[in-house]
């Protein structure tokens, strides 16, 4: 049942894997990319370094092609209401485009093109109507393979409807029967058409082992159903990246065994899965399950939050906190850490700031280390295989990280030779339980008409005398939650008494402000919902609030500051700031728009001190 299976079907779309077997094979890794990052294919900041700017290491550039995944959405970050720009890339092609735009002799790159579902986890659709595109009213499916097709993706995944973690049952039930309704939609237009045959990958969700179950088994009767029982495609596993982030791997396993046991038998080694967003030190265990690919854009995230993967714990380290470098992968043998570290502590903003680089080419060379320890990962895991010794591989694997070990004698309970072979070299520890005090509840159908403060006669408390506007937190209740324990904790150091003047107000992306007094609401804490940049509708409607409030209650305080470093959320407290003088933005100038400077030690105390200037002030 646990073993890992090459792709038996010898194709992949149009790539004949007699061609490309270097390229994929089990398991094999794909790392997420930007491509459409601009009006050309040579811009894109951090991007333009992981991908061909760096001569020796971008991603276009290695003599042996790295099979790439890319979301068909991405243009709404990078050219925002710009169809004319969108046009051209779809008329030329990603893969024509980046060989006449960079000067690339080829793009031998596999390409797997995702849908961009992700960006459907917290919201109910995206609007595209600027670029004459919809995915309303059943037209998402055709309009995402559309997309999929003139980008030129080699592999393409249907368009999904992820599920957020605790989501309510029936609504997870509703979002699952749109997801299968795509794939079969997407399946028969593909049957239809002889000039793009890319390979399909159905998009797989459910919230627990029996629910993904269910959704497998109602993929293949659809299929049958609409006589698509002899067409090939793969099971693409997603809704996995909260539960990565959260290590919660027992869930992940379970998800992937419900997936693997609701396969046709007959069918079972003809069908490669692969999972959305997880890898790093779980890949090994995935692979023995059976999962045959998965890709990753942690390593950009980590590069962004300036975390260096140390080669031999496989741990995260303050980059700016090292003293050396103690990798020999491609991209260490040729960066130099005072370089990185110099750049990135640099205050030129817009120019190059170190041997005509830019700050974007060093968080480049962080992200590709990054990436080359995933790479490290999963090519030690190939070799297990190759050497049919992924068992030996994977008990070894769970000894240097320790909390996967539960995870494996979870898995030895169905498996008796991994059981056995467990028995003789690890002596498991009776795991204590602790109880999971954050799961909850949570729903998409509550809007931002649910909880507004503007019309319950809401009154500030009389005895608060400073207004913090903070953003909220993916944990509820928000007060915690680990960002709003730090800046409590930190305004608690630096004033003392002082701090029970201060209101905090979260800044919620659904409802606006939210006093600390209603965080316990239903609808507070039932909501799930993520502020994008995109969003310019949502963004319009939190201005609107914060300027009313502001207008209506701004004479009680004698400072009104708001705190933010995401892009969306500082957005918001920017453009109200613009609309009510009495609102301060801060940090006044933060080195990027992004959650990590939220956490700054210097941004933390640009807070604290104008905090006490104001409380000082109204002496």
């Amino acid at each position: 049942m646990f073993s890992t299976k090459p792709f038996k079907h010898g194709r992949i779309g149009n790539l004949h894997l007699s061609q490309t077997q270097t390229i994929i094979s089990t398991p094999c890794l794909f790392p997420v990319v930007c491509l459409v990052t601009g009006t050309t294919a040579k811009g894109g900041g951090l991007w333009k370094y992981v991908l061909q700017a760096d001569e020796s290491n971008g991603l276009l550039r290695r003599r042996k092609a790295v099979p790439l995944m890319s979301q068909v959405l991405h243009f709404l970050d990078f050219i925002p209401n710009r169809p004319h720009v969108l046009d051209k890339w779809r008329t030329k092609g990603i893969k024509q485009f980046y060989k006449d735009d960079v000067k690339l002799e080829q793009f031998a790159s596999p390409l797997f093109l995702d849908s961009g579902g992700f960006k459907l986890l917290w919201n109910k659709s995206v609007n595209l109507s600027a670029y004459g595109l919809s995915i309303e009213d059943g037209k998402g499916s055709q309009t995402i393979l559309e997309l999929q097709k003139d980008f030129n993706g080699d592999i393409v995944a249907t368009l999904d409807y992820p599920l957020p973690p605790g989501l309510a049952r029936a609504e997870a039930e509703e979002r699952m029967e749109r997801s299968i309704e795509n794939a079969v939609s997407a399946a028969k237009e593909l049957r239809k058409r002889l000039g793009y045959q890319p390979f399909l990958y159905v998009a797989a969700h459910g919230q627990d082992r029996d629910s993904i179950g269910s959704y497998v088994k109602r993929v293949f009767d659809r299929f049958q159903a609409e006589g698509l029982e002899d067409y090939h495609f793969g099971l693409a596993v997603g809704s996995l990246v909260p539960l990565r982030g959260g290590h919660k791997y027992s869930a992940i396993v379970n998800l992937i065994q419900g997936l693997q046991e609701n396969i046709p038998e007959e069918r079972r080694d003809k069908i490669p899965i692969h999972v959305f967003g997880v890898t790093g030190n779980i890949v090994p265990l995935l692979a023995y399950l059976g999962v045959d690919s998965f890709d990753s854009s942690t390593y950009i995230q980590e590069a962004r939050s300036l975390s260096y993967i140390d080669p031999k714990t496989g741990r995260t380290q303050p980059v700016l906190e090292m003293e050396k470098l103690t990798c020999d992968c491609c991209v260490c043998e040729q960066a130099n850490l005072e370089n990185i570290q110099n750049a990135l502590t640099s205050e030129i903003r817009g120019l190059a700031v170190h041997n005509g680089h830019f700050k974007s080419k060093y968080y480049g060379d962080i992200a590709l280390h990054n990436l080359e320890m995933d790479f490290r990962i999963v090519k030690e895991t190939r070799k297990a295989i190759e050497d049919d010794s992924l068992q030996e591989h994977l008990i070894k694997h769970a000894e240097k990280f320790p909390q996967l070990r539960p995870v494996l004698d979870a898995i030895a309970q169905e498996d008796e030779s991994l059981r056995v072979r467990l028995s003789r070299t690890i002596v498991s520890m009776p795991q204590k339980s602790k109880p999971n005090v954050d799961e909850r509840i949570v729903s998409l159908r509550y809007t931002p008409d649910h909880f507004d403060i503007l019309k319950n006669g809401y009154q500030p408390p009389k005895d608060k005398r400073v207004l913090l506007i903070i953003p909220c937190s993916g944990g509820k209740p928000y007060s915690k939650s680990r960002s709003h324990r730090l800046i409590a904790e930190r305004l608690e150091q630096g004033l003392g008494e002082k701090t029970k003047l201060i209101q905090k107000v979260t800044l919620s992306g659904l409802y606006g402000l939210v006093p600390e007094e209603y965080e316990q609401e239903e609808a507070v804490l039932g909501y799930d919902f993520r502020l994008e940049a995109f969003n310019k509708e949502q963004i319009t409607l939190l201005i609107k609030r914060l300027v009313t409030y502001l207008k209506r209650h701004s004479g009680h305080y004698v400072a009104c500051i708001g705190y933010a470093t995401s892009n969306a959320y500082r957005t918001v407290l920017e453009q109200a700031a613009k609309e009510v003088s009495c609102l301060q933005v801060l940090p006044v100038k933060p080195k990027t728009r992004r959650m990590t400077e939220f956490f700054r030690k210097e941004n933390v105390a640009e807070l604290v001190e104008h905090v006490r200037l104001a409380l000082e002030g109204s002496q």
